[in-house]
């Protein structure tokens, strides 16, 4: 109970925090009233269009302040019996409600966007850097801060239904459950911003070197480590791991510090690696190759979904015809195989495990059972199978993304300017 009552106060605090109005006191300073200037609202979108940039990024990180420090303070601070993330969810969520509905204001607030950034970088960075990224690539280069603020929402949510998913706590749990009521407050708060964008009429960033830089960085990035990503891991760490190992083991003088079992030892069933010695070459170069494949795959769908929101938002404001299509469409079947290529990397390592398991009971019995010997051999020919589509995916998705990059130079040079830095419309 006494706990119950530290919380209940931190949330009335973090409440009251969260709706200090930042922007209108800098408005003020300035001797404005925000709140009959541009859209109306308190954020920093506005304040930045009304006031100037230097202005709208102070009321940026104030407010990211807002919802950042509670959040902070309560996973510190307040424990309850369902973890400590709960006091840090119920507080940072006090704050960005205050934010929205802050009660100086008559309820009427901002739209939640930087104080609900602040609070999650303290409870989820690493979906909130995903979606930070994605507002950045959709703002950069479609011109729309609401537009991309909505993106974000939903790269946070999803990312952090992801981790959830993977690590199966409670905690990563009640997170995802406080990113997607986050997500559905700040729709909510944009729902005019959403008729405006469906009507065509929503305000775009104006033009300027940063918008323009932040687009051309971005997209040369994502581009650029997508490639080298894949050819380093495909073309030289993969068979150069295996390599390796298959050097240390198949030798007469293994090293003191790499034992061979007595099993590897014996003569070679029929169907397996000959001599067996490369059979401990190859698990252990699986063991230290499989950890790597999630992040390899997950930096592949990162950039190429980064690269084809800035592709396909210039493609719209300034069309390149047939080239800019099929440039997307590469682009596009290339990060579907991506993630074709994700999903499917659990199936691998499944079977990986099980070949490993049926060729120990195999090797480990001092008269090979054939039966035994048999099984082991179906579970390698499943893995060697669910390997190959695994490599045919990757492959593919290589070919895809460089097809991709070859026409975006092509139609760079075409425009004889960087898509990603055509001026973006008033």
């Amino acid at each position: 109970m006494e706990q119950f009552g530290y919380l209940s106060i931190g949330m009335l605090v973090s409440y009251f925090v969260g709706a200090i109005p930042f922007g209108l006191f800098l408005a003020k300073i300035k001797g404005i009233d925000i709140l009959n200037q541009g859209s109306g609202n308190i954020g920093a979108t506005n304040v930045g269009r009304v006031l100037g940039a230097k202005y709208g990024l102070a009321v940026f990180v104030l407010d990211a302040l807002k919802g950042a420090l509670p959040a902070k303070a309560g996973m510190l601070y307040l424990d309850t019996p369902l973890g400590p993330e709960i006091a840090g969810i119920l507080m940072g969520a006090s704050a960005i409600f205050g934010h929205l509905f802050p009660i100086y204001l008559k309820f009427k607030g901002g739209k939640g966007i930087a104080t609900s950034a602040g609070a999650m970088a303290m409870l989820v960075p690493i979906p909130l850097a995903l979606a930070l990224l994605t507002w950045a690539a959709f703002t950069s280069s479609w011109g729309f801060v609401s537009l991309g603020s909505l993106a974000s929402t939903i790269a946070l949510c999803s990312s952090q239904a992801f981790i959830a998913l993977k690590s199966g706590t409670q905690g990563s749990m009640y997170l995802f459950a406080f990113t997607f009521l986050a997500t559905v407050l700040v729709w909510i708060k944009h729902i005019p911003n959403i008729y405006r964008l469906l009507a065509g009429v929503e305000n775009r960033v104006k033009d300027s070197t940063l918008w323009r830089s932040v687009a051309s960085i971005l997209l040369q990035l994502s581009l650029g480590i997508w490639l080298g990503t894949v050819v380093f891991f495909t073309g030289v760490i993969g068979p150069g791991v295996f390599t390796w190992f298959e050097k240390l083991c198949v030798t007469e003088n293994p090293p003191y510090w790499l034992p061979t079992p007595e099993a590897f030892k014996a003569n070679t069933p029929v169907g397996f690696p000959n001599p067996l010695l490369k059979e401990q070459a190859s698990r252990l170069a699986g063991v230290v190759v499989s950890p790597a494949f999630p992040v390899y795959f997950a930096i592949q769908v990162i950039c190429g979904f980064t690269a084809l929101i800035i592709l396909w938002g210039n493609q719209r404001r300034n069309p390149a015809g047939t080239l800019g299509k099929t440039m997307l469409t590469c682009i596009g079947v290339g990060l579907l195989l991506a993630i074709a290529g994700w999903a499917w990397e659990p199936k691998v390592e499944k079977d990986r495990i099980e070949r490993a398991r049926l060729t120990d009971q195999a090797l480990l019995q001092k008269a090979y059972n054939q039966d035994l010997v048999q099984s082991a051999l179906k579970a390698r020919k499943d893995f060697t199978n669910s390997h190959l589509i695994s490599l045919g995916l990757n492959m593919t998705s290589a070919l895809g993304m460089l097809a991709g990059i070859i026409l975006f130079a092509i139609v760079s040079a075409k425009k004889n300017v960087e898509p990603a830095q055509a001026p973006l419309e008033n």
